[in-house]
């Protein structure tokens, strides 16, 4: 039994001090990045994201030092915030009745690609409305999309 603490010990240990190597990593990329009022007039964060403090590593980790030439991000960015697509489906689950929960589609249930909707730099589109933009006006089932 002492043996299997020791152990326990010296893996937590182990693994503490990797996390804190890549935190440091992670900080010293970060502020080698040069975020000018221009990078931020040109690529602008999303009211939540800004709140929330985040920089460019966060979701475009490992690209780089240069903003300019970072690429557009995996939906496995969003999600490891974001939890899951069954989860999103299930937050908006009220508005089910109506058909029209846009993270449980009639048309692609739970599996849409976030960025068919959500842009992170730019303004973000609802993609229901592209065929049902009567229907969203004169029942006002969908607000703007963030």
């Amino acid at each position: 039994m002492k043996k299997v603490l020791i152990l326990i010990y010296f893996i937590s240990l182990i693994s503490l001090i990797y996390a804190n190597s890549q935190k440091e990593e992670s900080n010293a990329l970060s502020s080698s990045i040069k975020i000018t009022p221009e990078i931020k007039k040109k690529y602008p964060l999303k009211h939540s994201h800004n709140k929330l403090s985040l920089d460019c590593i966060f979701c475009h980790e490992g690209q780089g030092d240069n903003p300019e030439s970072f690429e557009a991000v995996d939906e496995d960015k969003c999600l490891f915030c974001h939890k899951s697509k069954i989860y999103l489906a299930k937050r908006l689950e009220f508005m089910d009745t109506l058909k029209a929960n846009p993270h449980n589609s009639v048309h692609d249930g739970p599996n849409l690609y976030c960025d068919e909707c959500h842009r992170e730099h730019k303004p973000s589109v609802n993609m229901c409305s592209e065929c049902h933009l009567k229907e969203i006006k004169n029942n006002i089932w969908m607000k703007d999309t963030p």
